[in-house]
């Protein structure tokens, strides 16, 4: 290889690696939370989840197929995201 061949490819290379790291960058953290199903409200697309006490409640909006009962043992994983931010 030529000098001019591989300062192109090291350049090809660097911008790769800038577009891949802001890529993950950019993405949200994913959690999860393991419990136990509380509660499924199939009209309001909620499901609520207790573990040690603790009850959180996860919207499945947009989720197909979600069959899920009381007494189930499950992982929901989710991110935080959100939906509007006012300045106080």
């Amino acid at each position: 290889m030529d000098k001019r061949s591989l300062l192109a490819f090291v350049a090809v290379l660097a911008v790769l690696a800038v577009v891949v790291s802001l890529s993950i960058a950019a993405s949200a953290k994913q959690y999860q939370y393991t419990g136990t199903v509380t509660e499924v409200d199939a009209k309001a697309n909620t499901l609520s989840v207790d573990k040690g006490g603790e009850i959180w409640q996860f919207s499945t909006e947009g989720m197909k197929d979600v069959k899920i009962k009381k007494g189930d043992k499950v992982t929901v994983s989710y991110m935080m995201v959100a939906k509007k931010i006012e300045s106080k």
